[in-house]
């Protein structure tokens, strides 16, 4: 499932699978900003505390993600709830980047 667009039409199954394992899903998003955020601790520029807010170690909504993912049924509001918890996190994480880089 890695190639493709996003379709609306798709099983909420299909959808948090798409997220979780496409390179164009949030969890490949949120992959490339821990990378950022790891790298810029390595470098001194923040603290380690930033990859426990921001990056690698704030795994919850992944977390989420995946339980979903083995699910046979997925109920809507849970997908819809932890893709936005996911793109807050994606744009908290963007914003550090910006403020700290």
């Amino acid at each position: 499932m890695s190639k493709g667009t996003y379709k609306q039409s798709w099983s909420n199954v299909k959808k948090a699978k798409f997220h979780y394992f496409s390179l164009l899903g949030l969890v490949a998003a949120k992959d490339e900003l821990d990378k950022e955020i790891s790298a810029l601790v390595d470098a001194g520029k923040c603290k380690s505390g930033a990859i426990v807010a921001y990056g690698s170690l704030n795994s919850f909504y992944v977390d989420n993600l995946r339980n979903l993912m083995g699910s046979k049924r997925v109920c809507p509001h849970d997908l819809q709830a932890t893709l936005r918890g996911l793109e807050r996190h994606i744009e908290m994480a963007k914003k550090f980047i910006s403020e700290v880089a």
